[in-house]
């Protein structure tokens, strides 16, 4: 039986296959850096984002991986927060780790890679609305909760409230059967730091 469970690059050179493929949430963002990364990405052969972009999150419990050497690990600045995984040769994203998720679980933007399983879930909120200057007309509903900021803490256990990111947040209460995101990106033994501007998004 063939298991649909993998996340790859556009040019296929390297892959995740996934213990649990099914997204545990999934975000709307609107962050700065989200589109500062995949804007640097598409400067050289990624997909452009756009002003929102569809998060999916998933377990962080990798089956097997391919193409190790063709991964490139990255982070915005010096005192980044989240860390991404590029294909050296297309610059499709296939993976995302932040620490806050604490290696629970990681983030994958489905648009910038590409899968051979379902990775769209009804969005459980809209985040960090305060980095967008547009109005957010394109959003699939309007009584999905918005987020202006994270920044404070009131913002912070409101949207931990949200039953699904709250459990998907916490660690998980059954045994990890391979590896997670942060083991992976410990293989790879290299974190590039683009050094970007913040305020700065390529276009």
């Amino acid at each position: 039986m063939n298991v649909k469970n993998t996340i790859s690059c556009h040019c296929g050179a390297c892959s995740l296959k996934l213990n649990e493929p099914s997204p545990k949430f999934s975000l709307m963002c609107a962050c700065e850096d989200c589109r500062q990364a995949l804007s640097w990405a598409a400067q050289r052969g990624g997909k452009k984002p756009k002003d929102i972009i569809y998060s999916a999150y998933f377990r962080s419990d990798i089956q097997s991986y391919d193409g190790i050497k063709n991964m490139t690990v990255t982070q915005l600045r010096s005192d980044a927060r989240s860390t991404r995984v590029y294909c050296k040769n297309c610059f499709s994203c296939i993976a995302i780790d932040h620490l806050v998720y604490e290696d629970n679980v990681f983030m994958m933007q489905p648009e910038h890679c590409v899968q051979d399983f379902n990775a769209v879930t009804p969005p459980k909120a809209i985040i960090h609305l305060i980095d967008y200057n547009g109005e957010a007309t394109d959003v699939p509903s309007d009584t999905i909760p918005i987020f202006h900021s994270l920044q404070y803490p009131q913002e912070r256990k409101r949207f931990r409230a949200i039953k699904p990111i709250s459990e998907s947040f916490a660690p998980s209460k059954t045994s990890l059967q391979g590896i997670t995101l942060r083991d992976l990106i410990a293989k790879i033994n290299k974190v590039e730091v683009l050094h970007l501007e913040k305020g700065n998004v390529p276009v």
